[in-house]
């Protein structure tokens, strides 16, 4: 995977405004095929907390810069780096964060400041170990009575999908951990679906968003992370 040193802007949509502080942008990896989600949340100061970087053109980029200043990058595991180096060249002041599992080969392509624990946040905005997964994080805001979990590629909602990207992702179609989670990112099962569940069970949780796979609404959101949880545990 390239780590981009100059500024690339692939095929991406408009910003789309989830939440008064929250935002999501569905783009392209290269080559059109891979679906992908930068998430962007607003602090109460006007920071802003950036979830796997992708490159916007400067209309994009400017709307962002406008709506709040970039203040946290969070790379949410070692296979997300791309566009990490060119945002933190573009933003010299961002604090870089990855979970500290991935940490060492984040590293590899931009400066890691601090791990998941130690990343600014508030009451609003906050980013969280998974238990059981060192690799991986959790970001969870809160706008107003409602709760969003970003996810990153622990769990996915890929539409089905066959031949050997379907045997890595399996299963597809479904909101799930795919199989290459299931061996390489989760090291403590029970202790990952303990946390699935007591998120599950979080007032006011209504989204859930992954890094491929279109973001799961409503009573819904707090379903699938069950339904989750007993894949894992079946």
């Amino acid at each position: 995977m390239a780590n981009y040193k100059t500024w690339t802007v692939l095929p991406h949509d408009p910003i789309e405004a989830l939440a008064d502080n929250l935002w999501r942008v569905q783009a392209m990896m290269a080559g059109g095929k891979v679906q992908r989600q930068m998430v962007v949340a607003r602090m109460r100061d006007g920071g802003l907390v950036i979830h796997n970087a992708i490159a916007l053109d400067e209309p994009g980029m400017q709307r962002l810069e406008a709506w709040g200043r970039p203040s946290v990058l969070f790379v949410p595991n070692a296979f997300h780096r791309q566009d990490a180096f060119i945002w933190k060249q573009r933003y010299p002041q961002l604090t870089v964060a990855a979970p500290p599992g991935a940490r060492k080969r984040v590293a590899k392509a931009v400066a890691v400041d601090v791990v998941t624990a130690d990343a600014p946040g508030d009451d609003t905005v906050r980013l969280r170990d998974l238990a059981g997964c060192p690799g991986e994080s959790v970001l969870e805001v809160r706008s107003g009575d409602a709760l969003t979990a970003v996810f990153n590629d622990v769990i996915l909602n890929v539409p089905k999908r066959t031949g050997m990207a379907g045997f890595f992702l399996a299963p597809t179609g479904k909101v799930s951990v795919p199989r290459f989670a299931r061996l390489m990112l989760i090291k403590d099962r029970r202790a990952f679906t303990a946390q699935l569940d007591a998120l599950a069970a979080q007032p006011g949780l209504r989204r859930v968003l992954f890094a491929h796979g279109q973001p799961v609404t409503g009573d819904a959101a707090a379903a699938e992370l069950r339904a989750v949880s007993t894949q894992l545990r079946g």
